[in-house]
């Protein structure tokens, strides 16, 4: 009954603070950039440091992997709201505390704000999705999480921008977590005013078992794979491409890319509404192998900075495309499951950067820390095959 009630009827007085929700999701994702293109400049000459330090995105994705699953099943107990609650919380303090380790070039003290940053992300990002997901009519589910997706994306285009201005304006790169802290405070203010339905509650609990019986579904597994795929591919891109600019602007690098994932996901959410968004996911995956291969011989700026921007076009509606997939191919009330399942996915993130760095290592030349993101689409290409097209 809910179902056919939502089939034509958006909650708008709801929309907007779950699509803020999104924007603070983005959070975790700006480590690898501010990793790639600051931290490492900090700590150069410093040969023990510099080992570390592509530990770092690490810490804002571990949680993923240890905590979604036991979320789910929190959320279940308490309604995602409030895991979203915690999650802002977390993720304000994480921001301080990293501002602060900035000021005092301290990579023990980035560590700890990132990992901390990073718990308040799984809780947020476990939460948003399956909310978004209870307000929207599920026949456009995919292209509603595809708005989710633009305003994830928005907070990742700032980084870029932010970080180069308060180095001009206010002397240090650092008030840029300042400003991303404020606006998780009016996001946890926003949620503390209202209400979400009751559906977001169910009266049992999903435990790891129950989650996990969920990849018995070929969609599920096929799904939770992909995000994690999409997940290395996004941080490995975005943390080699500093190192392979090299130079005082490659964070811009990263602006550019994220651009263009906003502007693929606002036209990804009119396609998405005419076209199947399985046969668009191919489409892209396709081309985004072709592109990525091509980036292993890429030599100079002038190639690399187009190169990225439309990398983050074509990857721009992978996540809402994987994830929508997968809720539609269970019963509403694995819904905190399937969350589970796919946000447990992102914590694929946390060998991106190690690994990528393994291989640069190991084959001598930066650009082959690409092959981690061509491995990666090259997954996500031949997942769009086995998904079924509605």
């Amino acid at each position: 009954m809910e179902n056919q009630m939502r089939e034509n009827y958006t909650d708008k007085r709801l929309l907007i603070p779950v699509l803020l929700g999104f924007f603070v999701s983005g959070y975790s994702d700006i480590v690898a950039p501010l990793t790639g293109n600051i931290i490492v400049k900090a700590f150069a000459g410093n040969a023990d440091a510099l080992e570390r330090i592509s530990f770092l995105p690490s810490m804002a994705f571990l949680w993923f992997l240890f905590l979604a699953v036991p979320i789910a099943a929190f959320m279940n107990r308490r309604g995602r709201k409030i895991a979203a609650q915690i999650g802002f919380a977390a993720s304000f303090s994480g921001l301080m505390i990293a501002f602060r380790a900035a000021g005092e070039n301290s990579l023990t003290g980035y560590f700890a704000g990132f990992g901390l940053l990073g718990l308040g992300n799984t809780f947020v990002q476990m939460a948003v999705n399956p909310l978004l997901a209870t307000i929207v009519p599920q026949n456009r589910m995919t292209s509603y999480l595809t708005v989710g997706q633009i305003w994830r994306n928005v907070s990742l285009l700032l980084v870029g921008p932010l970080a180069l201005g308060c180095a001009v304006w206010l002397g240090e790169w650092q008030w840029a977590l300042v400003a991303y802290a404020l606006v998780t405070v009016v996001g946890w203010v926003w949620l503390l005013r209202i209400t979400f339905p009751e559906v977001e509650r169910h009266g049992k609990t999903a435990g790891a078992a129950d989650c996990v019986r969920l990849l018995g579904n070929r969609t599920v597994l096929i799904s939770a794979l992909g995000i994690g795929s999409f997940i290395m591919a996004d941080v490995g891109i975005n943390f080699v491409s500093g190192q392979l600019i090299g130079t005082s602007s490659s964070i811009l690098g990263s602006t550019g890319f994220y651009i263009s994932r906003i502007i693929g996901t606002v036209i990804g959410y009119f396609l998405l509404r005419r076209i199947s968004d399985v046969k668009y996911l191919r489409w892209n995956m396709a081309a985004a192998f072709v592109l990525c291969f091509a980036m292993l011989f890429m030599q100079q700026q002038s190639l690399l900075y187009p190169a990225m921007g439309l990398m983050g076009f074509l990857i721009s509606c992978v996540f809402a495309t994987f994830f929508a997939a997968a809720t539609k191919a269970v019963a509403e009330r694995d819904g905190n499951g399937v969350a589970g399942l796919m946000i447990l996915s992102i914590s694929a993130g946390a060998v991106a950067c190690p690994v990528c760095g393994w291989l640069i290592g190991a084959l001598g030349d930066t650009s082959m820390g690409l092959l981690l993101p061509l491995a990666a689409v090259g997954y996500m290409f031949w997942a769009s095959w086995k998904l079924n097209v509605e």
